[in-house]
């Protein structure tokens, strides 16, 4: 009995346009271009090659990484780019390349300073992505969450929110010493903290637990934003800020911590997980260094009203009031 093989190229094209708005059809050159809307996020041409633009910089990081090669009718030049597809692994990668365009198109850039990984699909939440930040710090970047691809930077430390992420470590670990809450202590860690503590006057360090024993919220000043990354005590479902209470979860502690995060003064919300092809962070109506954070104040509120027995993936109703 024969048996029918799909074609790299048909793979590609069934993956990217799997994501919102994305469309295949012809191009210009008889390539088979992948847009979103009207912007092009790379061509294929046939199952031989992938073609590419990016931003300098990100052209820069991806060369050093070996996962471009200049683009052949523009040898020597920056943003222009190809990868050839002749295994399993540049398959893999001619995908991430293409979801890093759609990213950056569907979501807009990235806030200054924060370098996010290619998604990765929760295998039991689909509908889910996670991911993982590299802070840029002139005091040494951190690389925060754990998830199978990595943002082609060095970093000094690497943080954890709980340990769940243990499940899903980077395809290449980074080198940099792991650091996690001793009630969520995974294979490899450095070393463990239990309180709140500050690192260099820019991150702080906030156990949140409730989701789990050792979850740990992050608070990160880079300056021009306040970052707060919650792993999974709120993420993000359809835009809307949620509280993973799971069965195991302990839902008085998980109260305390998200009424602590309402206290706390950030403007942007950076999340382990959020809906597939959705913005994977969340701006608050926080205006000015200092002023008051009543949108993180208020969405924290809304992410603390659901179904205690919700799931992950669920929206997990927590009644603060209670």
């Amino acid at each position: 009995m024969a048996t029918t093989t799909t074609s790299p190229s048909t793979r590609i094209v069934e993956e990217a346009t799997s994501w919102p708005g994305v469309e295949a059809g012809p191009g210009r050159r008889g390539e088979l271009a992948i847009r979103f809307g009207r912007r092009e996020l790379g061509h294929l041409h046939g199952d031989r090659s992938a073609h590419f633009s990016f931003p300098k910089d990100v052209w820069a990081e991806l060369f050093a990484a070996g996962r471009i090669v200049h683009h052949p009718v523009f040898p020597g030049k920056e943003g222009p780019a190809a990868r050839a597809i002749a295994s399993e692994d540049d398959i893999r990668d001619v995908i991430a390349l293409l979801r890093l365009n759609y990213e950056r198109a569907a979501n807009g850039p990235a806030p200054k300073g924060l370098v996010a990984s290619a998604p990765h699909a929760l295998p039991f939440a689909p509908n889910l992505e996670i991911r993982s930040f590299v802070l840029e710090r002139e005091r040494g970047n951190i690389l925060v969450y754990g998830a199978p691809a990595t943002p082609p930077r060095q970093v000094e430390r690497w943080y954890l929110n709980h340990v769940h992420e243990g499940m899903f470590p980077p395809d290449q670990p980074p080198a940099a010493p792991l650091f996690v809450h001793a009630a969520d202590a995974v294979d490899g860690a450095r070393a463990t903290f239990t309180r709140r503590h500050t690192l260099d006057d820019d991150f702080e360090v906030i156990p949140t637990p409730g989701h789990t024993p050792g979850a740990t919220a992050y608070l990160w000043d880079s300056g021009e934003h306040r970052f707060l990354f919650t792993g999974d005590t709120v993420y993000l479902d359809d835009g809307q800020w949620i509280a993973a209470m799971l069965e195991s979860s302990d839902r008085a502690a998980y109260v305390d911590s998200l009424e602590l995060l309402k206290t706390l003064d950030f403007d942007v919300l950076v999340p382990w997980a959020a809906t597939r092809g959705r913005p994977y962070l969340a701006n608050t109506n926080r205006k000015t260094p200092g002023s008051a954070s009543t949108g993180s104040s208020s969405a924290c509120a809304t992410a603390a009203r659901a179904s205690p027995r919700a799931q992950r993936g669920a929206s997990a109703n927590i009644d603060t009031t209670a």
